[in-house]
């Protein structure tokens, strides 16, 4: 019996003598889709879907030019300002939150731990270059904000016509 593979090419099978189906994975995806949708909320897979049971939301992050300096505005709901790592080179800024927690409760039917983990890791590319050791911040009820002094522009140098003696 001739197949083919995922990339197309034939691919040759030994006759085994068995009349068995070979199944599309689609038919094994259906079957388990219930069972993913019953357990997605007691355990979520990944952040992705855990963002999505709330609104599929990434923090919102805003950049206002103000001429001689950019404001950057990070809303980072859940952390402190010692879970927050900022760094700024040139025209790059890395933004690192990190947050851990842990809960115990112990009663007379039993004990139990509840543990939380955030953690939010972004990038950003600036339109212009910025002086990285002149970059403040303040981080209040949740809400970052940087002031990002702009570089000086470079004074373009013209095209000059040289004459010659």
């Amino acid at each position: 019996m001739n197949t083919t593979e995922k990339n197309g090419k034939p691919r040759k099978e030994k006759d085994t003598g068995s009349t068995a189906l070979a199944l599309p994975e689609s038919i094994f995806q259906n079957f388990m889709k219930p069972f993913q949708d019953f357990m997605q909320p007691l355990f979520p897979s990944s952040m992705s879907s855990l963002l999505s049971e709330f609104g599929g939301r990434e923090q919102s992050t805003d950049l206002q030019d103000r001429g001689d300096h950019y404001v950057l505005t990070a809303q980072l709901p859940g952390f402190e300002k010692k879970d927050v790592d900022v760094r700024v080179d040139s025209n790059v800024l890395e933004l690192k939150a990190e947050s851990k927690s842990e809960r115990q409760n112990k009663k007379d039917n039993g004990a139990w731990t509840q543990r939380s983990h955030s953690y939010v890791h972004r990038y950003m590319t600036l339109p212009e270059e910025v002086l990285s050791e002149k970059v403040s911040g303040t981080m209040k009820n949740g809400v970052l904000e940087l002031k990002l002094p702009k570089k000086e522009p470079k004074a373009l140098e013209r095209n000059r016509r040289v004459d010659l003696k």
